[in-house]
């Protein structure tokens, strides 16, 4: 009699170990599950808007434009609105202005996605709309109501824009002061004007300039009442060079009393660098030019309380003021020479206890390398390294450096290539500052700081430059497989490209084209989701939709293989049967070979010596 032996190996046990630590990855909920809008650079930035039903039926969801109200009159050229459940859309779509009805299959979460063109503004003013939204069931009672100002990103707004788009209500019903101040930072601005619309109502409660000041506003009345809202919308521009401005609106009580609406709005080149809640005590504002890579042609700060400047610089240096308890507004304008780039820092220095801010920002000219400022809380002092990587994706950068500042002062030599080096930092607020020139194609990098013996880095992010990158970030827990699925709903069109680019810091972690499933492995710490999301070229919204979950992903493969019989007569035969989990496709070697179905069975030849059977399968996980 001859022996005849089989084996699934060591790796069978290798892949019951997998499985367990798989198996820990899928009781977790999905780590993200997002349905965005996305459009170029010149177009205005799509609308979102989340709402809920309680219950299956039919809902309406009506699309207002309110830009023909606005001094001077902005209407839009074109507008489509889409609605979302999970990753389908609802209903028809808009093509103009008008109510969509769609009918729910059961109570969820829906998203409103609306996107527009402007028309071409009047010489001098910021091309801008304003559109309203509310959402009601059958019987058209009020569920929601949204108001939003519709503008190209700021970085390409011509004329230099900034816009306030909110809604409030009053505690009581009587007149109210609609206050709207040009604070002449650094310069005045060309344009402001400002509208107040009643939700619901065609008519505008006041425009200004021009309009009714004070005016009669009224209450809500008690549940079970729908209560009443008004939205706000104002435009301020700048046509100075540099374009930059800053503006407050503030609606208060005519007899006293706090503000119902305040806010405080850069325009153009002025930047909100923080909103801090202060105490009562002494601070020192302190401004100064990094001169990295070269020293700035203008710089100057404000702090705002309440849409009043309390302290201003319009130069590098330092100004006291006496602080309140309340959270206060920091503004900064920052410009390079032509075609170059520079650099500065901020701080805020209480007389006692810790700073409230700390920050350094990179800013560069029309021309030059791209400026980005990454910040990082360090809560254990020591020797951290930098790691600056080019993903070479979708093409090499050119030129990249990088620095660290802390303290107002540049640490250590930093980086004039991609690479590492290592700096000394204490405990409290740091700042990273990259300027990158991508190639033709754009390019995606990553960064992260990591302490000296660390396993994960204290920060990390990734950064997409001259392309249409959308990035969602993503928390693992339990190590395991994780699997990000990416879909293209077609509105308003397909894509033109849909990529998917799986970083953590520095370090990559890998890429899917097209759409569909990408599974990859995970330790616990934070992914950075980078969506290559480009438009098609010549459709007249520039913008697309997509659809995307990171969840967890297929376990590892396991596979079970039996013998009819582990001791035969020679010249006998045995049938081998396997069966497996999440594997797609099974090899076999030894006494039989060639690839086998994920299931099945197989009868030996005749045996007349030991004979090991080897199956090795594999799959997604």
């Amino acid at each position: 009699m001859q022996l005849m032996s089989w084996r699934s190996g060591a790796l069978a046990s290798v892949v019951c170990l997998a499985f367990a630590l798989a198996a820990a990855a899928r009781a977790q909920a999905p780590l993200l599950d997002v349905v965005r809008t996305v459009a170029g650079p010149d177009v205005p930035v799509p609308v979102e808007h989340s709402f809920s039903v309680a219950a299956a039926g039919t809902y309406h969801v009506t699309l207002t434009d309110l830009g023909s109200q606005l001094t001077p009159p902005a209407p839009l050229s074109a507008v489509q609105m889409a609605v979302t459940s999970g990753s389908a859309i609802v209903g028809t779509p808009l093509a103009a202005p008008g109510t969509q009805t769609f009918t729910a299959t059961a109570a969820g979460d829906y998203i409103i996605h609306v996107v527009a063109t402007l028309t071409p503004p009047p010489p001098g003013s910021p091309p801008i709309g304003a559109i309203g939204i509310k959402v009601t069931d059958a019987n058209d009672n009020l569920l929601d109501t949204f108001s939003d100002t519709l503008a190209p990103p700021a970085a390409s707004v011509p004329n230099g824009a900034g816009v306030v788009s909110g809604s409030f209500q009053v505690p009581a019903s009587g007149n109210y002061q609609i206050t709207l101040s040009d604070l002449g930072f650094p310069q005045t601005l060309s344009t402001l004007t400002l509208i107040i619309v009643q939700e619901g109502q065609a008519n505008p409660v006041t425009v200004l300039p021009g309009g009714t000041n004070p005016v009669a506003l009224q209450a809500s009345p008690p549940p079970p009442a729908a209560p009443i809202i008004y939205d706000i919308f104002a435009v301020g521009a700048s046509s100075a060079s540099p374009a930059a401005g800053l503006y407050s609106v503030a609606v208060a009580p005519v007899g006293g009393g706090a503000s119902v609406f305040t806010r405080t709005t850069a325009v153009g080149a002025v930047g909100l660098l923080g909103s801090p809640a202060l105490k009562a005590q002494a601070y020192t504002l302190t401004l100064s030019d990094l001169g990295n890579p070269t020293p700035l042609t203008q710089l100057g700060a404000l702090i705002a309380l309440d849409g009043q400047a309390v302290a201003q610089l319009t130069a590098a240096g330092n100004q006291g003021f006496a602080g309140t308890a309340n959270t206060y507004d920091v503004f900064a304008i920052a410009e390079p020479a032509a075609g170059g780039a520079g650099s500065y820092a901020l701080a805020l220095q209480p007389a006692a206890g810790p700073i409230p801010l700390s920050v350094a920002r990179a800013v560069s000219a029309a021309g030059g390398p791209s400026a980005y400022s990454f910040d990082a809380n360090i809560t254990t002092a020591g020797s951290y390294s930098v790691n600056l990587a080019d993903f070479a994706y979708p093409s090499v950068f050119s030129s990249m450096s990088a620095a660290v500042v802390q303290s107002g002062a540049p640490i250590g030599k930093g980086l004039a290539a991609p690479g590492s080096t290592s700096v000394s930092l204490a405990a409290g607020p740091a700042s990273i500052l990259v300027f990158a020139q991508p190639g033709a194609g754009g390019g995606l990098f990553g960064l992260d700081l990591t302490q000296s013996g660390a396993n994960a880095p204290t920060f990390a992010a990734t950064q997409g430059v001259g392309q249409l990158f959308d990035l969602q970030r993503v928390t693992v827990v339990n190590s395991g497989s994780y699997q990000v699925t990416l879909q293209d709903l077609d509105f308003p069109v397909a894509f033109a490209n849909l990529t998917v680019f799986v970083a953590r810091g520095s370090a990559r972690i890998g890429t899917t084209f097209g759409g569909g499933a990408y599974s990859f492995q995970a330790t616990p710490g934070t992914y950075d989701v980078n969506i290559l999301a480009q438009p098609a070229q010549g459709s007249a919204f520039e913008a697309g939709t997509y659809a995307m979950t990171v969840g967890a992903g297929p376990g590892p493969p396991t596979v079970k293989l039996t013998s009819s019989g582990t001791n035969v007569l020679s010249g006998s035969t045995v049938t081998l049967t396997w069966t497996t989990q999440n594997a797609t496709s099974c090899t076999a070697s030894g006494g039989w070979s060639g690839a086998q179905p994920v299931n099945g069975s197989f009868t030996s030849p005749a045996l007349t010596t030991q004979t090991t059977f080897t199956l090795s399968c594999s799959g997604p996980g």
